[in-house]
């Protein structure tokens, strides 16, 4: 049979248990706005493969900042040409990146190994690995056209979660 326990003890245990519930939802809010953060960062990095393999340049070029930049390296170095500022010059390089060297195939771009280097309520750096192929009506096959690091500086802006700087760092090295 229960043991009643005294009345003080009843409230002790009542305070307690609310206490804990009370401190457990200030750290559940916090640490469900930092999953809510990073799933949403997840989510646009999905859409950036997205978009450029669907040939889809505006909805590409929406995933950056007004004032985003976006540039290729090579060997620690900048690879000349690869680097746009503002959002409509990389609209304006996606575009004729579709219409033009990337009319006659399917790109895929895998993401994988997404990590979190820094992550607050405004902004955020992710890297990821990539592995790049191209497929023509010609190949049998897709074949890997490029791999390498994206190295991802966030803004959470009006509109939500954009990236403000992306940089590819290619996987080649020197002979």
């Amino acid at each position: 049979m229960a043991k009643n326990l005294h009345p003080i003890n009843n409230r002790f245990w009542l305070f307690t248990l609310f206490s804990g519930l009370v401190s457990a939802s200030v750290a559940t809010a916090n640490e469900t706005e930092e999953i809510a953060n990073r799933l949403t960062i997840m989510d646009m990095l999905t859409q950036y493969s997205y978009r450029w393999d669907g040939k889809d340049s505006e909805g590409f070029s929406e995933l950056f900042t007004e004032e985003a930049v976006m540039e290729r390296r090579l060997n620690g170095e900048l690879v000349d040409g690869s680097r746009l500022e503002g959002r409509a010059s990389i609209l304006e390089y996606a575009r004729q990146s579709h219409k033009g060297r990337l009319a006659d195939r399917q790109t895929r771009h895998y993401f994988s190994g997404i990590v979190f280097l820094e992550l607050n309520a405004e902004s955020a750096i992710t890297e990821n690995m990539a592995l790049i192929t191209h497929q023509t009506a010609n190949d049998s096959a897709a074949y890997i056209s490029s791999s390498g690091i994206y190295r991802i500086i966030w803004q959470k802006t009006p509109e939500g979660w954009r990236m403000h700087e992306r940089v590819l760092t290619s996987d080649r090295y020197r002979n």
